[in-house]
This record gives structure tokens, sequence and C-alpha cells, in this order.
């Protein structure tokens, strides 16, 4: 093993999941689970995400979203989601 490589703990059946997925996608599994992580993002980055979003919005229309109407839209978007998932 190399300078910054490492081992991680997890079970025979999620090890053997990714050798199937990394096999598949013709990858290795370091590769397939860097490529999954760098999709997640972060509780940090999401919200920067979120703060630039919103300057954008004021900076094209010159509305600032409230901190009231950011919270009735989390809660709107969270019903829609578990709605989805009852379906």
């Amino acid at each position: 093993m190399g300078d910054q490589d490492t081992s991680i703990k997890t079970t025979r059946e999620v090890r053997d999941r990714l050798r199937t997925l990394a096999g598949e996608r013709g990858t290795t599994m370091n590769d397939l689970l860097a490529d999954l992580v760098a999709r997640e993002l972060t509780e940090t980055e999401k919200q920067q995400r979120v703060e630039q979003a919103l300057e954008e919005v004021r900076q094209a229309t010159g509305v600032t979203v409230s901190d009231g109407a950011r919270a009735r839209a989390r809660s709107f978007l969270q019903h829609l989601g578990q709605e989805h998932h009852a379906a």
C-alpha cells in the first residue's frame, strides 16, 4: 500500500457489492468509492450552495429571500419528499 492508502472496515456484503459495482463499471473499488464520495455534499457544502444560489437570485432580481420564506420552502420540500417515499 502507498503512503496515502488506508483501510476501511465494512461487512463482507458491502465489500462484495462494491467489488461487483466496480467490476461492472470497469473501475477499481477505490476509484468507485472516490467517485461516490465526490458526489455527496457535506452539510456545510449544501449550505454554501444555498447561500450562493440566494445571492445569485438577489443579484439577478433584486429580491432578498427572507428566512421565513426559506423555512416555508424547506418545509414544503420535506413534505413532498415524505409523500414521495410513502407512495
